[in-house]
């Protein structure tokens, strides 16, 4: 029975997002410039997350160099309210998390560039056209609930006073998951990266690293 539970544990583990890492398919990118935008998937082990440079935020999503001024880089990350906001501590938690249920997008904000905060390992970088950027920007934008003022809607605050939890507009279900919503969010901003039977980090990074090797500079021939 105890082998059984723990079977049971491990599979609905991975459905809440567990896979490992991918190294990332190109080598480190230049500073922000008009041409490109280096965006980050960053894998954090149980789940995947979009990095954006500060400075690149378009549109309302601009809001928030206002709420971390001294950003670097702004994370973005998607999960169900109930379990994303509060560690699970018993088997009754892991067996609830894959439910449906409300869902909320955590923003970190980094001083650094994800792949200096977290290695280069569980880092793929893309470089993105600003146009791109834009288009991630508003897919972001566009599932954060916001509140009678306009803004987004804060529901609560995570362990480092520079991670916080924002309502999402979607719900979380088995077919709509934390990796689900990124590779989505890579779609929308019109990159080659399919969100169908995006279950786990890993095959989130698979088909980002795939996505950065397309984008990745073809060196040219000797002559």
């Amino acid at each position: 029975m105890k082998q059984s539970a723990r079977l049971i544990l491990v599979l609905l583990l991975a459905l809440s997002c567990c896979a490992p890492a991918t190294p990332p398919a190109c080598g480190p990118v230049g500073t922000l410039s008009g041409a490109t935008v280096p965006v980050y998937l960053v894998d954090r082990g149980w789940h995947t997350e979009i990095g954006i440079p500060a400075a690149a935020l378009t549109g309302p999503l601009g809001f928030y160099r206002q709420v971390f001024p001294g950003a670097r880089t702004i994370l973005f990350g998607y999960g169900k309210k109930t379990f994303f906001t509060a560690p699970a501590t018993s088997l009754e938690d892991y067996l609830i998390g894959p439910f449906p249920g409300s869902a909320v997008i955590q923003v970190v904000a980094l001083t650094v560039a994800p792949d200096q905060a977290y290695g280069t390992g569980p880092v793929v970088i893309l470089t993105l056209k600003p146009a791109q950027v834009e288009r991630l920007s508003a897919f972001i934008w566009g599932d954060l609930a916001s509140g009678r003022d306009g803004a987004p809607r804060l529901v609560a605050v995570g362990h480092d006073p520079d991670s916080l939890f924002y309502a999402a507009r979607s719900r979380y279900t088995l077919f709509h998951t934390c990796n689900g919503w990124v590779a989505q969010a890579l779609g929308r901003a019109g990159l080659p990266v399919s969100d169908r039977m995006a279950v786990f980090a890993g095959q989130v990074m698979a088909r980002g690293a795939r996505a950065a090797r397309a984008l990745c500079p073809v060196p040219s021939a000797a002559p």
